[in-house]
């Protein structure tokens, strides 16, 4: 988590407030500034002088959004933040307005806009980052990124990568969590995506038919669409920049769940590092 959908929907609640508006300052916690003090870089992943001379005084003139990234267009160069498992951003004219007791004490990057609003980077867990570049392309994430799901290569980027040589031993469930396959998915999606369509997390790609790998890309989108309108899911800690909570996680069927819909127990095995959960009634491995 933010996964695609949240990444957009703090995209669309900050980019018309944000756009021409000048940073006059940036200022950090002590936990940053320790931190750095240390060499352990957390959250703002250059130095912090660095970091403060090359954003103050330059104007945000748009945000976008790539994979599980927003990133600032300033006048000059970018600000690249990766929001890690619970990295969130608020645009407030008070500190005091950040009413969620977890994030208002974890704020940790604030920049100061020419309007006396303020732009606050809070990050409970600090797995975050935020990073200037002077050209989008100097980001070597994005490098190899695949197409964003919404674009008409995608599918067939999709489709290509899982006869890729490389892959051809993973499991579906690794595949969908790694972005140079497929951008933006991550562990809760990939979950209601794969029991949507009763496909076994440890499923191979060569296990699966052409029919069934052009649905699984259809499905996806289908979920990350659907998610982007309930302004994403809210399961512990995520929140739009004004506060306010998704609605996704409402419709869940697996991710987080005891039984699925058909009343059979939901089990959970680690890939990746992460907790699958899946059916094992439902999503038989053929």
């Amino acid at each position: 988590m933010p996964e695609l959908p949240e990444v957009e929907n703090i995209k669309l609640g900050l980019e018309d407030s944000l756009k021409n508006k000048k940073i006059l300052s940036v200022t950090f916690s002590n936990t940053v500034k320790e931190g750095h003090d240390l060499n352990k870089m957390p959250i703002v992943k250059q130095s912090l002088i660095d970091f403060s001379n090359n954003v103050v005084g330059k104007k945000i003139k748009e945000l976008s959004r790539r994979g599980k990234y927003l990133y600032l267009a300033l006048n000059k160069g970018y600000i690249i933040t990766h929001f890690g498992m619970t990295g969130a951003f608020f645009l407030v004219n008070d500190i005091a307005e950040i009413t969620n007791k977890n994030y208002y004490k974890h704020r940790h990057v604030i920049f100061e806009l020419d309007t006396n609003e303020k732009l606050v980077f809070s990050d409970i867990r600090r797995f975050g980052e935020l990073r200037y570049v002077e050209k989008i392309g100097e980001f070597k994430p994005f490098v190899n990124l695949a197409p964003e799901p919404f674009e008409k290569k995608a599918k067939q980027y999709f489709l290509d990568k899982l006869l890729e040589k490389k892959y051809k031993d993973q499991s579906i469930k690794a595949l969908l969590l790694d972005g140079n396959v497929f951008c933006g998915c991550g562990n809760i999606y990939d979950c209601e995506v794969l029991y949507r369509k009763r496909i076994h997390p440890l499923t191979k790609p060569c296990e699966l038919t052409l029919k069934e790998k052009e649905d699984l890309f259809d499905e996806l989108v289908f979920i990350l669409e659907w998610a982007i309108k309930e302004g994403g899911s809210t399961i512990s800690d995520y929140v739009h920049a004004d506060g306010g909570e998704g609605n996704m996680q409402n419709f869940h069927q697996i991710y987080g769940k005891k039984k699925c819909p058909l009343g059979h127990d939901v089990e959970n095995i680690n890939i990746k590092g992460r907790s699958s959960h899946y059916c094992p009634v439902c999503q038989k491995r053929n």
